[in-house]
């Protein structure tokens, strides 16, 4: 696990980060619809012939991360979630050379969510942070109220999303919360941009794009 990529350094790309429910989706839909944007992303709308990817989100959510330290071991658990980390880097690189090219969350709000939640394996983690490091990171700022109305109130959350506290409303308030400063330690020297999430979408879009046109266009 401690060898490096082989992909190169640097690849043009720019990520797009933000807590549960900042409205990644609706800004990365727009700029891949409206704008010509290539997305990489582990969403289903964007894995085209890639359903292993799909099958291994869904197994990993439901059963790896729900037994993790029961039934699996976290190594276990994360070896799972390594694949799909891994087609994230592959499809950067596939895509080398794509003038508008932008990556939901990368390995950093990932490896961040993982850490707060108690899943953790370091040399799993060292090989992720060897990766290929964007041009610039947008983060959708959003406070966590705004995220739990969003969630409406908690009925649209997978596990992954709040601590496991008897308190839901508490749990998802407080992962939200941590998880901010958390992403932002990991994507360390990278430039970043904080967006507020909270505005309406078009404004949203339209802030993301003038950054990405000023830079990237």
């Amino acid at each position: 696990m401690n060898e490096t990529t082989s992909a190169p350094d640097s690849l043009g790309f720019w990520t797009l980060l933000g807590s549960d429910f900042a409205g990644k989706s609706t800004v990365l839909n727009t700029l891949h619809d409206d704008h010509g944007w290539r997305v990489v992303s582990y969403d289903d709308r964007y894995l085209g012939d890639h359903p292993l990817i799909s099958q291994l989100r869904r197994h990993w959510i439901d059963d790896a991360f729900v037994w993790s330290g029961k039934r699996y071991s976290p190594e276990l658990v994360l070896s799972v979630l390594h694949p799909i980390v891994l087609h994230l880097r592959d499809e950067l690189t596939r895509c080398a050379g794509y003038e508008r090219l932008i990556v939901d969350s990368y390995f950093y709000k990932l490896l961040a969510k993982c850490r707060l939640l108690g899943v953790e394996h370091e040399p799993i983690f060292s090989y992720w942070r060897s990766f290929p490091r964007p041009r610039g990171v947008l983060y959708l700022d959003v406070p966590p109220e705004v995220a739990w109305t969003r969630s409406a109130q908690g009925s649209r959350l997978n596990p992954f999303e709040y601590h496991a506290v008897p308190d839901l409303p508490e749990g998802f308030l407080r992962l939200q919360s941590e998880m901010r400063s958390a992403v932002l330690e990991e994507v360390g020297s990278v430039p970043v941009t904080v967006v507020d999430g909270a505005a309406d979408p078009e404004t949203v879009v339209a802030k993301v794009l003038a950054v990405l046109g000023t830079e990237a266009m």
